[in-house]
């Protein structure tokens, strides 16, 4: 499916530069934070990922003029993303610092998206045509 405007190819983009940035967070996890921190680092990349994507959806809905059911969504997201973050924890699939290096890929990945983004055109004068008459001034000199 083709974005249709600027703002979905701009979301679109942001993922795959969140997905990117996150893929390569999980392969550089394994250096720094050991084989434990590779679950955690992945898992939070998909939870960031998986939080602008649904954030996306809300922020569109908005813009097109729904009411009370999206603030709740959007509620009821925030609370989800913190209920899994402390399941995930409480169960021991990961710790804190992995799971926090692979939720940086948002930001990350929200400032790569940007730095590649498409500038808008230089304004330029329009070319001369023909160049400037010899006789052209208050009355042709």
């Amino acid at each position: 499916m083709t974005p249709k405007t600027d703002e979905e190819r701009g979301l679109r983009t942001a993922l795959w530069a969140i997905a990117l940035c996150g893929a390569a967070l999980t392969l550089g996890s394994p250096f720094v934070l050991g084989k434990e921190g590779v679950a955690g680092v992945a898992l939070g990349s998909a939870i960031a990922a998986f939080n602008l994507w649904s954030l996306g959806r809300i922020v569109r809905a908005f813009m097109n003029g729904a009411g009370l059911p999206w603030v709740l969504l959007a509620a009821l997201k925030l609370i989800g993303l913190l209920a899994i973050v402390a399941l995930v924890l409480q169960l021991g699939i990961a710790t804190v610092i992995p799971l926090t290096v692979g939720y940086a890929a948002l930001p990350v990945g929200i400032v790569f998206a940007q730095l590649g983004a498409a500038r808008p055109p230089v304004a330029t004068s329009p070319p001369i045509q023909g160049g400037i008459a010899d006789d052209s001034g208050p009355e042709g000199r």
